[in-house]
């Protein structure tokens, strides 16, 4: 295929003349930073000049308060708690603020450098919230004196609400622990040890809450005896048992989800797997005849098979076909044999205008959707699942474990595992779901009771049952630790996707994943293929 000349007609020379000295005098002027950013950026220093200000004021304001009567209550606690010492914070907080300005965001307006706009603002955003700290770190004097008025106007108010927080906070605690945490220890004794560390954190926000209960009420005695205590004790410990309360309503819900949990059981076997795969052509099209580039371009996307793909990752071609002017008429090329018919695609198809008489197509893309099938067992109860997308990332993990599970929970325990291992292996030994028995040879294996005889039959007929000592080793080496394929001594597996089981079970055999080649090697995937394919186009092959 020939290159194309734009031709200029002469009468546009001298506007286009002017248009690329207007572009050159603008490039020069080099843009800079955006105005707003600039101008919020020196708007810094004016917040720093405003900041510095409203701490002196903030200091003096206080140390004419200190030399009251008002101030007179207030002084033992000012002393004690360094509130002077708050305005020093305050003040070497906004020393920080100017030394990030200096060190951080100056450089960077000199710099003026458009491309810096994102930095300028995060630094911006930074310094502005140092501001705004030490601006707050100045109120810590005032916001206390007006607590402590509060509670010595009224200290009633405050220590019946901490009581009555703790009250709350004790009683919740203790309900949890006599009841589904006794249940469950009850029930459930392997899972003590996960069962104690739930409710930990729980009875010791209730240990903590009672001895700040124990101090509300000395204290309110105190001044119920002389009408004086320590009003900041009273305080703060008001507030340290409505926090406590706070995080007790959002974690004893937590706390009973997760205990429901050790009375649910689920498996979730991989049935199926397969990849859809999708490619986009796209074509330029032109008039050959013109002295002028008028492209029209149109984008074809096809769902095709593993073959197709393969194919097409392995060709290098940049045009997979064309289409030249030829005696009057136009002719189509492939360059790809009979995989183009595959695509299903109508050369002319979309055709942008009837004048054009050239084009050229490539691949601009592919697509690949991956797909699980699962079957899911949840307390003896089974169902398939139809086709789940899945990511290829999760896609890739389980290429091995076609026919294992890759997520299995049993009775009483907390947290599933998510290590694959043959389906029910993570149920054996567990009396709820079977028992031990000896056959003939004197072999210990697990015998299903009825509703999960299901976990025999899933690879074929007679039955497969688990000996004792391949889940002795799944549960001592494999467990909660790594993927299970029970492999042999000569190096063959047992289970999963190169599994024995799998190869001699025609459930799987007769899957998606088997009948498009899963169990041979299968096409690469387009994100480790030749990035030719991906994006490509004419490169000016084209007008």
């Amino acid at each position: 295929m020939r290159k194309k000349h734009l031709s200029v007609p002469a009468a546009l020379i001298p506007g286009l003349l002017f248009l690329g000295l207007l572009v050159f005098s603008l490039s020069g002027c080099g843009g800079g930073l955006p105005d707003d950013i600039v101008d919020e950026a020196k708007g810094i220093q004016k917040s720093l000049s405003l900041a510095e200000t409203f701490i002196h004021d903030q200091r003096q304001k206080f140390e004419k308060l200190e030399g009251s009567a008002a101030f007179t209550p207030l002084s033992p606690y000012s002393g004690k708690e360094n509130w002077t010492g708050a305005f020093d914070r305050a003040e070497a907080t906004l020393t920080r603020a100017r030394r990030l300005y200096d060190a951080d965001l100056a450089p960077l307006l000199k710099a003026d450098n458009p491309d810096g706009a994102v930095q300028v603002k995060i630094q911006i955003n930074r310094i502005n919230k140092v501001i705004l700290s030490a601006k707050e770190q100045a109120q810590v004097p005032f916001k206390r004196m007006d607590r402590l008025r509060a509670a010595m106007k009224a200290p009633k108010a405050l220590y019946d609400q901490a009581v009555s927080d703790a009250d709350t906070i004790l009683s919740t605690v203790q309900t949890l622990e006599s009841g589904p945490v006794a249940k469950a220890l009850e029930k459930f004794p392997d899972a003590a040890a996960a069962i104690n560390a739930r409710i930990s954190p729980l009875t010791q926000l209730g240990e903590e809450t009672d001895a700040g209960r124990k101090k509300a009420i000395a204290a309110y005695k105190e001044y119920k005896r002389s009408g004086n205590t320590d009003f900041a004790a009273l305080i703060d410990g008001s507030d340290a048992i409505a926090a406590a309360r706070t995080k007790l309503a959002q974690e004893a819900p937590r706390l009973e989800d997760d205990l429901s949990k050790l009375y649910q059981s689920y498996t979730k076997v991989l049935q199926d797997m397969k990849v859809d795969y999708y490619i986009t052509i796209k074509r330029e099209s032109w008039d050959e005849s013109s002295d002028y580039y008028n492209p029209g371009f149109a984008a074809f996307t096809r769902k095709i098979s593993p073959a197709t793909y393969q194919a097409l990752a392995a060709s290098n071609q940049e045009s997979i076909a064309d289409i030249a002017p030829s005696f009057g008429r136009v002719r189509f090329k492939n360059h790809i044999g009979n995989t183009w018919e595959a695509l299903e695609i109508k050369p002319t198809a979309n055709w942008p205008d009837r004048r054009h008489n050239a084009a050229t197509f490539w691949i601009e893309n592919f697509r690949e959707d991956y797909f699980h099938k699962y079957l899911m067992e949840t307390n003896g109860e089974t169902k398939e699942t139809d086709w789940v997308k899945v990511n290829p990332s999760f896609y890739e993990q389980n290429l091995d474990n076609l026919g294992m599970a890759i997520l299995s929970k049993p009775y009483g325990e907390l947290e599933p595992d998510p290590q694959a291992a043959p389906p029910g292996m993570a149920y054996v030994g567990n009396p709820a779901y079977g028992e031990w028995k000896t056959d003939e040879n004197g072999n210990d294996f697990w015998s299903w009771y009825g509703r999960y005889a299901f976990f025999s039959n899933l690879f074929f007929f007679p039955p497969y049952y688990y000996h004792y000592g391949s889940w002795n080793r799944w549960r001592t080496n494999y467990r909660h630790k790594k993927p299970y394929y029970g492999k042999t001594k000569n190096g063959s597996y047992t289970f999963g996707t190169r599994g024995t089981t799998i190869k001699r079970t025609p459930r799987y055999q007769n899957t998606t994943f088997a009948k498009t080649g899963g169990f041979k090697s299968g096409p690469a995937s387009v994100r480790g293929g030749s990035a030719s394919l991906r994006g490509g186009g004419p490169k000016g092959k084209g007008k």
